[in-house]
C-alpha cells in the first residue's frame, strides 16, 4: 500500500488522520464508560494529531513552527 521511493505525504496524511479519528473515538468511549485515565490519555492525542495533520495539509498560520515542511 505504501511503496518506497515515492512522496509519502499522502500516506502521512492518511496515518495522522486515522490517529486523529481513533483518538476522538477512544476519548469519547472511555469517558462514556467511566474509564477516565484512558480517556485523558486519548484526549492528549487529539490536539497533537490535529496539529500534525494541519501541518501536513498546510493549514497552520505563518508563525507556527512546522514539523514536516
Amino acid at each position: 500500500m505504501f511503496p518506497g521511493g515515492e512522496n509519502t505525504t499522502t500516506s502521512l496524511i492518511f496515518i495522522w488522520g486515522l490517529i486523529f479519528l481513533c483518538s476522538i473515538r477512544g476519548c469519547y468511549r472511555n469517558f462514556q464508560t467511566g474509564d477516565f485515565a484512558w480517556g485523558a490519555g486519548f484526549g492528549v492525542l487529539i490536539p497533537a494529531s490535529a496539529y500534525f495533520l494541519a501541518d501536513l495539509l498546510g493549514l497552520l498560520p505563518a508563525g507556527a513552527p512546522h514539523v514536516f515542511m
